[in-house]
């Protein structure tokens, strides 16, 4: 299933638990990004990576 930015953005406001992982993945990402100096199209493709690995 997919959701729209809008859908997300609600299910975020709605939901404390997911509201705070937004958060945290968020700043995660900008530190990272900040700390790396890498390009923001590394961050999105190493987030897909990570993404794979629920199940490994």
């Amino acid at each position: 299933m997919t959701f729209t930015d809008n859908e997300y953005f609600e299910v975020i406001q709605k939901n404390e638990t997911v509201k705070e992982a937004f958060e945290t993945i968020k700043q995660t990402c900008i530190n990272l990004k900040n700390q790396t100096n890498c390009p923001e199209e590394d961050i999105e493709s190493f987030l897909i990576f990570i993404s794979k690995q629920w199940d490994n």
